[in-house]
């Protein structure tokens, strides 16, 4: 690796963070949050709008920008098909409550960014950006073409990876388009992850119709909050919002409800188990309760999220997402909670796979390359990893998740503010530049490797 061309690229993006910080307030800007499908926005207006708005960044740098038709766009530094694509999303979650700064007006708070995907994933998506930007201006030749890519619909299904059968809007870009020979997603965290868990949703719905009771909580609009009608009156609790994939151990705004209507004389004894089953699963955050826990000290752990209760005819539904190891299919998963509930007289009712378990060699040359290029870089000594969100590498061919570690947050911010997907949500600028020499090193090395 030349470090006379290391040891530029450094200084360039010293000198580009003021830039990249400038295009992060304003695509924080744009509420890409998903909508209702129009022709050409299969996945709403607001992702569109990012989506529009990346190729114009893009097509003003002189990129070779590319509109997939299926919710994806790319920026390669070079005409023809990319061989190294960086996935990164322009859509973000709804920004539920709990906010202190505006979501959708970027502040900036020391050197960090507050604002709705600040983090999740539009940092990182102008840090990448600005970096191929860079390289296009001091003409460093790679054997490779790197290209940006930017889907629309990775918070809510994938659905521009995998596509909507019947939309001609959203077919999947996997299922159309040729995808590149190796892909980096700066998604997660650094080292380098070497493959996913799988995801699982799961509808758990009460046996019969409840007495008089009637319960939401965790609506799309309103994540972080519950309410439930009783004789004439109303209760609601709220919790902040969390990842799913980090759910909160002392529970939610479901254990909340739920204590607080178990302690009423009024709830009829048939709708008592129906209660503690939903409590006991907001708590179960591992599945030790279901019996799908993993054996202590076992990597990567069971994550199971309650995160949603809904009526359906009378009856209360609770949604679970379970995010699982190589190793466990969905009906081992399934089955167990099915023969757990049916003790609390609830029904297993509808099962969704939202993606798979995949893996990759966690010896392969580009992974323990990638993983010392960052370690040397940070001073730490971390190993690969198997993400436990989910990301565009699920659905990619030799997809190794690479960083940014770019939520780091101020000591003096408010607690339990400040995380993806929760109230506040904040980007370290020093933690994307130093995401950015990083990838600039990672690129160089990758020229020098057979991949």
């Amino acid at each position: 690796m030349n470090s006379a061309i290391v040891q530029e690229l450094d200084r360039r993006i010293e000198r580009s963070m003021e830039d990249v910080k400038r295009d992060l307030i304003r695509l924080i800007g744009i509420r890409s949050v998903k909508g209702p499908a129009a022709p050409g926005a299969p996945f709403g207006e607001g992702p569109r709008q990012m989506l529009d708005a990346v190729l114009e960044m893009g097509r003003s740098e002189g990129f070779a920008a590319t509109d997939y038709g299926v919710g994806v766009v790319s920026l390669a530094l070079k005409e023809g098909q990319p061989d190294l694509g960086i996935w990164l999303h322009g859509d973000v979650v709804t920004e539920g409550h709990g906010w202190l700064w505006p979501p959708y007006e970027a502040t900036e708070y020391g050197d960090c960014v507050i604002g709705r995907g600040s983090t999740d994933n539009k940092g990182q998506l102008c840090a990448i950006f600005h970096l191929l930007k860079i390289f296009k201006e001091l003409g460093v030749a790679l054997d490779y073409n790197p290209a940006l890519y930017v889907g629309s619909d990775e918070e809510s299904g994938m659905h521009d990876m995998r596509g909507i059968p019947g939309s001609e809007d959203a077919k999947g870009f996997c299922n159309v388009c040729q995808a590149p020979k190796l892909s980096l997603v700066p998604d997660a965290a650094f080292p380098a992850g070497y493959g996913g868990k799988g995801a699982v949703n799961v509808a758990l719905r009460s046996a019969h119709p409840l007495k008089g009771l009637d319960i939401t909580a965790g609506a799309v609009d309103s994540p972080g909050l519950a309410a439930a009608r009783i004789g004439g009156e109303t209760i609601e609790t709220s919790s902040l919002t969390r990842h799913t994939n980090n759910p909160d151990p002392s529970g939610n705004m479901i254990t909340l409800l739920m204590d607080r209507l178990l302690e009423r004389p009024d709830i009829a004894p048939d709708d008592r188990p129906v209660l503690e089953f939903f409590r006991l699963v907001s708590l179960d955050i591992h599945g030790e309760k279901l019996g799908i826990s993993v054996e202590p000290g076992t990597t990567p752990i069971m994550i199971v999220a309650a995160k949603e209760i809904r009526m359906v005819d009378g009856c209360a539904e609770l949604i679970v997402n379970v995010r699982h190891p190589m190793g466990w299919t969905t009906e081992k998963i399934t089955s167990q909670i099915a023969r757990c509930a049916a003790e609390y007289s609830v029904a297993l009712e509808d099962v969704e796979e939202r993606w798979y378990a995949y893996t990759l060699d966690p010896d392969w040359p580009v992974i323990t390359r990638l993983a010392q290029i960052a370690n040397e870089v940070t001073g730490e000594d971390k190993k690969t990893y198997i993400v436990g969100g989910g990301t565009y590498g699920h659905w990619l061919p030799n997809a190794v998740i690479y960083g940014m570690d770019g939520n780091k947050k101020p000591d003096d911010f408010p607690e339990g503010h400040g995380n993806p997907h929760g109230p506040d949500e904040i980007v370290s600028m020093p933690r994307l530049e130093r995401a950015m020499k990083i990838y600039a090193r990672a690129l160089l090395a990758l020229n020098e490797m057979d991949w």
